[in-house]
Parts: structure tokens; sequence; C-alpha cells
């Protein structure tokens, strides 16, 4: 599938996830945090990818740095991507849908780090290269989930299981590359007075915008009747973009724990009349002949 295909059916799929019945009478059903950590990679990180989101003068300045790690005949190399967040939330329960929530929620994703870390040795030297991007983001979330009671007891859910999609959008700020450098000498015949290598380089990176699409999937534990614990994981997929720059796939995984308040029911208009007529009815009977009345 073309990229401009995949990023059509993004959007499209994106759209329809927040749109999901804006007319809906919904009521507020609880409100929460959560805490979790996300692996948003970029397929195939790269330096090269890296570099291309900085300016030129970082690639001019990091190329005889890779040179030298590639000449030592012996170089290795891994990604990692980290992505520590915090959510708070509104979850919504639409009229007529029976076990069926929209959780609705601010995100902060704070310290994240896309990078690739080489290292290269030989019988005369070891060196490493360290290249990272840094930032923040803020984002806005929107999850239609289905929940399924698994046990109870009393009348009151204890246990219940979550499924279903979700989408979000973000703006990514704060953005900035790191380079560091450094290599020393390994062999016992070269000078041993002789420096180690070290390098370090940093710039600002442009502030850019995200979105993704996943699938969730969850249970929560309700204590007390209104507090309710819960852990939650997610699987999907995105665009990030940085101004001025490129844009890249993006690959999630996902996991948070979460903490919700679960509001007492509202009852409506005519179930409250409905309750003040029983409360009227056994008034009457008690001033009534109360063998007589029977409810």
């Amino acid at each position: 599938m073309s990229f401009m295909k995949k990023s059509l059916l993004l959007v499209a799929l994106f759209a329809f996830a927040f749109s999901f019945q804006a007319d809906a009478q919904m009521k507020i059903k609880k409100f929460g945090i959560s805490w979790g950590q996300d692996l948003d990679r970029m397929p195939g990180l790269s330096a090269e990818m890296l570099l291309g989101k900085a300016d030129s003068r970082i690639g001019q300045n990091i190329q005889p740095f890779l040179s030298s790690l590639q000449s030592t005949g012996s170089s290795n190399s891994f990604g990692f991507c980290e992505n520590r967040n915090i959510r708070a939330s509104l979850v919504l329960e639409p009229q007529g849908l029976k076990n069926v929530e929209l959780h609705t929620s601010g995100v902060l994703l704070f310290g994240r780090r896309d990078g690739v870390y080489f290292w290269g040795y030989n019988d005369e030297r070891h060196s490493n290269l360290n290249i990272s991007i840094s930032g923040n983001e803020i984002a806005l979330e929107s999850v239609l989930l289905k929940r399924v009671p698994v046990f109870g007891f009393l009348g009151k859910e204890f246990l219940n299981l979550y499924g279903g999609i979700g989408s979000n959008v973000g703006y990514h700020y704060g953005n900035d590359i790191s380079i560091s450098y450094y290599s020393h000498t390994t062999s016992s015949d070269r000078d041993s007075s002789e420096e180690p290598i070290r390098f370090h380089d940093y710039s600002n990176v442009n502030d850019g915008i995200s979105t993704r699409l996943f699938a969730q999937a969850g249970l929560g534990i309700t204590f007390f009747r209104r507090i309710e614990f819960g852990f939650e994981a997610r699987y999907g997929a995105g665009l990030r973009h940085y101004l001025s720059k490129d844009t890249n796939f993006t690959n999630l995984h996902s996991t948070a724990f979460n903490l919700k308040y679960v509001l007492g029911n509202k009852l409506s208009r005519a179930e409250r009349a409905l309750k003040r007529a029983e409360r009227a009815e056994r008034a009457r009977c008690i001033l009534k002949e109360y063998n007589n009345c029977s409810w």
C-alpha cells in the first residue's frame, strides 16, 4: 500500500473515531487519571532518519565519527524509544447504548526520547556514539470502549473487561537533538598518554504534530462501589511530522495503570417522579390500616 493510501486510511479512521454520535445524549460516569509508558517507535529508526530532522550542520559534524566507527571492523547499533505519559480522563456514557463508554482525555507525554546507539571496537580502539531526539507532547484523545461485566456480588459490578478503538492527535514541542561521541585506545603498544576523543553537540528541532489510531483492551476492579483501579494496553499505528521536515509512520505499543472515581447514577425525570410516587404511597399505607397494605 502506498504512502498516500496509508495516510488517507489513517485520517479516515481517525475522523471516524472522533465523530462517534456527536449528537448523542451523554452523561458523565467517571473521571480519573492514568500513568503509563508508550513505545511509539518509527520503523527503521536510524542515524540518517534522526539527523534529517535537524539542520545540516549537525550531519556534517557527525559524519567523521560515523566513518570512524564503521572503520573499526566490528560495529553494532540498536534503537530505543521512551515515552512516559500521564492522562486526565472524563468517561461519558452514551444514552441508549448498554455497557458502552466514551473515554475523553488530555494527555501529556514528557521526556520522550528516540535515539540510536552505536559502538565499535578492534584491537586498538573502542568507540561509541549516541544520537537522540528529546521532546514533549500534549494531545487530545478519544476512546470508544465496550464494557463486559465478569464478576460481581450484591447487585454490584466488581470486575469488568474493556475493549474498543481510539485515536488521538497531539502537538510535540521543546524538541532537541543531542549527539555524543567517545573513543579511547585499547592497545598496550600505543602511547598510554594519548587522550580519549570526546565530542558533544546539541541543536533545537522543529515542533510538530502526531496522530495515532489504536485498539485498546483492559480490565477494571471496583472497590467500595466508587473507586476503580485498572490496567490497559494498546496496539496501533500513527504518523509523526516535524514542521518543515519529513513525516514518518509510527508503531504504538502502550501500557498504563489508571485510577477512576465512579459517579452515582443520576435518575431521569420520569424515574424521580416514580420514586416520589412510591414514597407517597408508602406514607399513605402507614396512615391506613397497616395489615391491609402490601408492597
